[in-house]
Parts: structure tokens; C-alpha cells; sequence
């Protein structure tokens, strides 16, 4: 898609000309560092570090959440922002510049860190990051990157943490959006003419290396790949993770069921999931959110689709 590419404090947010982002715009470790420590600077670490559960209506708290909405304002690309401190083993939220709207948190609610929050802990001790993520709150999904930087008081003390979230939110017409430009990357009449046993074949590269290119390009695709229908069942064509043994191979079928609606109107048109999934592979448990595009061949024909997974993983 055409993008506008508007610079956010060394951010980069790629945005359609609709305004919408078909996946964020890889933003560098450095750059999201850059931004929480921004954010952090404007905190008054004295203010925050007095802060305790039933403030909220204090000058004081309101000080620090109007300082996080206004930095939020400033900065387009930030979905949310918020500070938290640690308690014992556990970390509790302090000031959230959504609190007052429904979906913010209180002073003192509790979130117990995971062995998976390295780098959300690092935070405390100095500028850290997350890789991108997909995630909900509410009716919203959304994919992200989150920037952790310690608040310190007046002595110079840790006293808290800003932790800032980048990214876009997901919506049908995005991932329609971008499964339609990955099928534009896939020559139709090459795919039509692939059969079992053609992994190996020039064809069978091309296109497995033109969906990785794609996905490569697009930080939050998980996974890219073509499928196709065969009488009352659908069966893959490439992936562009094709491994012998370990992914799909040309044929290999896959049962739709009565939750594959949005699946099955892919091979007609652009079409969307409404809701995250869970898929596991391995000892790997995926998040996902799908897109799904018609393939034609040169005469407009449809000759398959391709899915399109925006999400992120966790490798236990």
C-alpha cells in the first residue's frame, strides 16, 4: 500500500492513506527507549512516589495523568501509556492516563510479573523494550510494541516506571487490506498448476519466497500462506514457511468447520476474523488474528487464497 510516513519522536508510523495501518511500522529498540525516557522525564518522581490507592481525585494525580494524555497526544503512534512501581514481587499500577474513561486502572492494582516479563522488569533499572505483540482491551485488538523507562525522585531514586505502548489498531478493513496486497505478490496461474510433490520445484520457490518477502516487510505477520479448494475441503498450496515435515505441504488438507466462515468467504473476497485466536505448534503457542484474500490467475480467475496471521508468539 502507498504509505504516509509520519516521524513521531524517531518513531516511525506507517499509515494508509485511509489512515490505517495494514501492520505497525517497525520501530528500533533505540527509538522506543527514546520515547519512554521522553515520557518519563515528565513525570515528578516526589508526586508519584507519594501516590496511594484513593488519589485519583488529588491535584497531584491529576498533575501526572494529565502530563502522560498530553505526551500521548503529542506522540500519535502511542496507543497507551501508564506508570507502575514495584511492590514486594508483585508490581502495581500507579497513574494511567486512561483512568477516568472506563478503561483505565486504579491506583494499587496488581499485575505479578511471569517469568516472560524480563524485559518489562529491566524496565526499572533502565530503558527497556518488547517485541511486538498482539493484544485486546475490550472490543479494541490492537498490535504493539511496548518501551519501559525507570522515574526517579528528586535524590535520584527509582520510584516507578513509564511504560509506553506503540503501535496500531487492528480493524477488518486492515487485515482485508493487507491479505489483498499479499495476494497480489502470487502468481496465480504458477500457483494453480502446483501439485503434490512440487516443493522442491522453481514455481513452488518463487512463491514461498515472494509470501516471506511479504511478511518480512510487515512487522506482526506471524505467518503467510496460500491454500486453495478441493471438492468439500480445502488443502494448502505453499507456506511461506515450508519445511519438509514440519509445516504443510502441497495437499495437505484442512477440514473446515463450522467456525471457518470467514475462511471460506476468501475465496470470493477480501474477508476478516472478528476475534483473536490460539494456535499451538510444538512447544509454540500463537496469538492470532487472520486476513483472508482470493488468488486469481491471469484471466481473473480464482484460483485460491491467501491468509494473512497477524500476531505474535511465545516459545515455552
Amino acid at each position: 500500500m502507498i504509505a504516509l510516513i509520519i516521524v513521531i519522536a524517531g518513531i516511525l508510523i506507517v499509515l494508509s492513506p485511509g489512515g490505517e495501518s495494514p501492520a505497525p511500522a517497525e520501530t528500533t529498540q533505540d527509538e522506543l527507549k527514546a520515547l519512554a525516557v521522553a515520557a518519563a522525564a515528565r513525570i515528578d518522581g516526589d508526586t508519584l512516589a507519594a501516590l496511594k490507592p484513593g488519589d485519583e481525585a488529588t491535584p497531584e494525580y491529576t498533575a501526572i495523568h494529565d502530563e502522560l494524555r498530553a505526551f500521548r497526544d503529542a506522540n500519535p503512534g502511542v496507543l497507551y501509556v501508564y506508570t507502575m512501581r514495584k511492590v514486594g514481587n508483585a508490581t502495581e499500577y500507579i497513574v494511567d492516563a486512561d483512568y477516568g474513561t472506563g478503561d483505565g486502572v486504579e491506583i494499587g492494582y496488581t499485575y505479578l510479573p511471569t517469568e516472560y516479563d524480563a524485559a518489562f522488569l529491566a524496565g526499572f533499572e533502565g530503558p527497556s523494550t518488547e517485541p511486538y505483540y498482539i493484544d485486546e482491551w475490550g472490543d479494541v485488538i490492537y498490535m504493539a510494541t511496548s518501551g519501559y523507562a525507570p522515574i526517579r525522585d528528586a535524590s535520584g531514586a527509582v520510584v516507578g516506571m513509564v511504560c509506553v505502548d506503540v503501535g496500531s489498531v487492528i480493524t477488518a478493513d486492515m487485515l482485508k487490506a493487507l491479505a489483498t496486497d499479499a495476494a497480489d505478490e502470487v502468481d496465480g496461474d504458477a500457483l494453480a498448476a502446483l501439485k503434490p510433490g512440487d516443493e522442491t520445484t522453481p514455481e513452488f520457490t518463487a512463491i514461498r519466497d515472494r509470501l516471506a518477502a511479504f511478511r518480512d516487510a510487515n512487522p506482526g505477520v506471524l505467518y503467510v500462506y496460500t491454500m486453495r479448494n478441493v471438492n468439500d475441503t480445502v488443502e494448502y498450496v505453499v507456506d511461506a514457511d515450508y519445511r519438509p515435515g514440519d509445516t504443510p505441504a502441497i495437499g495437505s488438507v484442512y477440514q473446515p468447520t463450522d467456525d471457518d466462515s470467514r475462511l471460506l468467504a476468501g475465496f470470493t473476497e477480501p474477508s476478516a476474523e472478528s476475534e483473536l485466536s490460539t494456535e499451538e505448534w510444538g512447544n509454540t503457542t500463537a496469538t492470532i488474528i487472520s486476513g483472508y484474500a482470493p488468488v486469481k490467475d491471469s484471466t481473473g480467475a480464482i484460483v485460491g487464497l491467501v491468509g494473512v496471521d497477524m500476531g505474535s508468539s511465545v516459545t515455552y
